[in-house]
């Protein structure tokens, strides 16, 4: 099999359908023009709703993938050796990019005439890459204190209980910002802006377990990951981030207590997940079953659920216009 040229493929693939998204973005009734999609206006606002500016602006796309790129560098560098097929890891990265993008941009498709700007879509992708390096340093920093104090085993019983708590705090942190901006309107946007910081998570998590985990063409595990990973790590926050759009909708300004619910959500879920991990990866090694079947059912699940919240959404949106 000739993976260089899949891995074409694949890159060739992902451009196209960016830029098949960028073309619907151009040509909404709004009449965005090409100009504002990439150099959008900043309106003087106050100090939150510049931070969403940010994140959802071009020159913070473009900052965040020149760190994450160095860190995807400085991690096959680390780890490199004569043993590591440079053909495989293309064809791995490629993959796993194809899916980055299409996961979101396709929900985004999914909201029909309702659609936020590409810009919140891009912008968390941005961001969630950025968390996972965040998450990455946090869980290595803990790992190594607990290691000093606690046996190995709880340790890692320790590590893997806290990841979920930090990852979807990070991320979730990343959607709360953003909904604060002027064009947020509620929970389909939620669930867009979710799903991207959650596909972007992914995007390096998946890269990291490709470096030091994976084989080399192992192909149904790197499949596995660019699917299902992405598709998870998309909906804990995508859940959160409806939560978060009707709590918004409900109370424009809400308090702290209240922005807890959807990070709790969020947590919840990713923490039902991976028990449910678990309980496959122990079932596949002890031969009771041949396939990982519970995670893949509830990602399934998962995305079934976001579906029918953002029909449920646009059932609301065209009945409170009827009413107006």
């Amino acid at each position: 099999m000739d993976y260089v040229q899949l891995a074409l493929y694949l890159l060739f693939g992902t451009v196209i359908l960016i830029l098949i998204a960028m073309h619907v973005a151009l040509r909404r009734k709004t009449r965005l023009s090409l100009k504002e999609l990439f150099i959008p206006k900043v309106r003087v606002a106050d100090f939150s709703h510049e931070a969403a500016s940010v994140i959802i602006h071009p020159l913070f796309w473009i900052v965040s993938t020149g760190i994450v790129s160095l860190f995807a560098v400085a991690l096959i560098l680390g780890s490199y050796n004569e043993m590591i097929a440079l053909d495989w890891l293309l064809f791995a990265f490629s993959l796993v990019l194809f899916f980055t993008f299409l996961d979101p941009i396709a929900l985004w498709f999914a909201e029909g005439r309702y659609k936020e700007p590409l810009r919140f879509v891009a912008g968390g992708m941005s961001y969630g890459a950025l968390c996972a390096l965040f998450a990455f340093l946090a869980n290595s920093l803990l790992n190594s204190l607990f290691m000093q104090f606690v046996e190995p085993a709880i340790a890692a019983v320790m590590i893997i209980s806290l990841a979920p708590v930090i990852e979807e705090i990070l991320k979730m942190y990343g959607v709360i910002i953003i909904s604060v901006h002027r064009v947020f309107k509620g929970t389909i946007d939620g669930i867009i802006t979710g799903f991207a910081v959650g596909a972007g998570f992914a995007l390096m998590e998946n890269i990291f377990y490709i470096v030091t985990k994976v084989p080399a063409y192992s192909l149904d595990l790197i499949a596995f990951r660019a699917i299902y990973n992405t598709i998870a790590h998309g909906a804990f926050t995508a859940i959160g981030g409806a939560v978060l759009g009707k709590i918004r909708m409900t109370f424009p300004k809400p308090n702290i207590l209240l922005l807890f619910i959807p990070i709790f959500t969020a947590i919840l879920i990713h923490i039902s997940f991976n028990i449910l991990a678990i309980v496959d990866t122990i079932a596949v090694y002890s031969f009771i079953i041949n396939y990982y079947i519970f995670s893949p059912l509830m990602t399934l699940a998962l995305m079934l659920i976001i579906l029918y919240l953002i029909i449920y959404a646009k059932d609301k949106i065209k009945l409170r216009k009827r009413k107006n």
